[in-house]
């Protein structure tokens, strides 16, 4: 079974899958801990915050929508070598709604976090990777994201990969200041020049591959 590498860093090896429901645990502790770390006063929160993150993860994952994905980044984790999840995102198809800006569908990325320990060695970039290549699986070919202006390093790897500038959209905190405004990137999907193994689909339900 094909594994994802890093080309940055050979620290980690890893492949890419969507996730299932014994996923939900391992994503929603990724996904709390990177939004949500549990520091100050918010350590107090932090359980509240992982389980609702649960919660809503598992009602998508059980809806069944047919343009909508959570894929995850696993590696054996660092002591018991077990597969884990160290890295997710969400990709979804999404209607246009007549109290946002768009007016057209779309597919939107959202969600995107890697474990403090696996940063900085390729992980986002193949997560980003594969929704790419998911979204030209489902025929579209634009891929759109938001991201917080004071989010430099995230706006730094999305400009990276191709990501521009779409709009400028303010909050009602980021009216009074009390929050950075968001924007919102968008990049239009090339089918790759030759094969590719960024990503490939690993049967959830098979038995994971050896490392």
């Amino acid at each position: 079974m094909p594994v994802s590498r890093s080309a940055e860093f050979e620290s980690v090896s890893f492949y890419i899958r969507p996730a299932v429901l014994t996923d939900l645990q391992d994503v929603a502790t990724v996904l709390a801990s990177s939004f949500y770390p549990p520091l100050g006063w918010q350590r107090w929160l932090y359980p509240l915050f992982r389980f609702s993150i649960h919660e809503d993860l598992k009602q998508r994952l059980q809806g069944g929508h047919p343009h909508y994905r959570c894929l995850t980044a696993i590696a054996p984790d660092r002591i018991t070598r077990q597969p884990t999840v160290i890295g997710t995102v969400e990709v979804a198809y999404r209607q246009p709604h007549l109290w946002t800006f768009h007016r057209l569908p779309w597919v939107y990325l959202s969600n995107l976090a890697v474990c403090p320990h696996y940063r900085r060695q390729g992980v986002a970039r193949r997560l980003l990777q594969a929704a790419e290549q998911l979204t030209l699986d489902w025929g579209f070919g634009d891929l759109s994201l938001h991201v917080m202006t004071d989010n430099s390093q995230a706006r730094q790897l999305y400009e990276g990969m191709g990501y521009q500038l779409h709009r400028v959209e303010p909050t009602l905190l980021s009216l009074f200041n009390f929050q950075p405004s968001r924007l919102l990137l968008r990049k239009t999907i090339s089918p790759p020049q030759r094969s590719s193994s960024v990503f490939q689909y690993v049967d959830p339900t098979a038995s994971e591959p050896s490392h």
